[in-house]
């Protein structure tokens, strides 16, 4: 169970990756934009959510604070996630909307990435404790909550410049 949650995470990452390079950050540059500002704000509030979420649940098998920490996150992250998917019908308005190709990254970015963890979720319930917790998952959770931390401090720091030029 653990090598599926590893793969989803693996998938989850990429096409998250993908979206945020090719689509927010090249194709549309949403926080240069006043129209797309509140969106790139949810998106903040998730690359925020994404390290804590990957650290709590598939680093190790943490349990009581850190665990919760980690159910913290997902919430607020989902609440993002609709606040997202509603803001993005105002904020794509002057590129005709959210593009087909864009909806159907999302789609799977976040079909994968709730897959991931409730598969990571099942693990802790059935495996749990685990004698031994895969190191390939450690490994790639270190790894990647620290790549997550680097894109929420750039999200922060387009937000903070976005404000700051705004208002002058």
């Amino acid at each position: 169970m653990y090598i599926i949650a590893f793969l989803l995470l693996i998938c989850w990452s990429l096409l998250g990756s993908f979206d945020l390079t090719y689509y927010h950050e090249k194709k549309y540059s949403l926080h240069l934009h006043r129209e797309s500002i509140r969106e790139h704000a949810y998106h903040t509030i998730r690359s925020i959510c994404y390290p804590i979420i990957i650290f709590t649940l598939f680093y190790k098998d943490f349990q009581g604070i850190i665990f919760w920490i980690g159910i913290t996150a997902i919430i607020i992250d989902t609440i993002f996630f609709i606040l997202d998917a509603f803001e993005e019908k105002n904020s794509r308005n002057k590129w005709g909307g959210l593009s087909h190709g864009e909806s159907i990254t999302h789609l799977f970015s976040n079909t994968i990435h709730y897959c991931a963890i409730t598969t990571i979720l099942l693990s802790k319930i059935y495996l749990s404790p685990s004698p031994e917790y895969p190191q390939y998952l450690s490994i790639t959770a270190i790894i990647f909550s620290i790549g997550g931390t680097l894109t929420a401090a750039q999200h922060i720091w387009k937000l903070y410049t976005f404000t700051a030029n705004s208002s002058l």
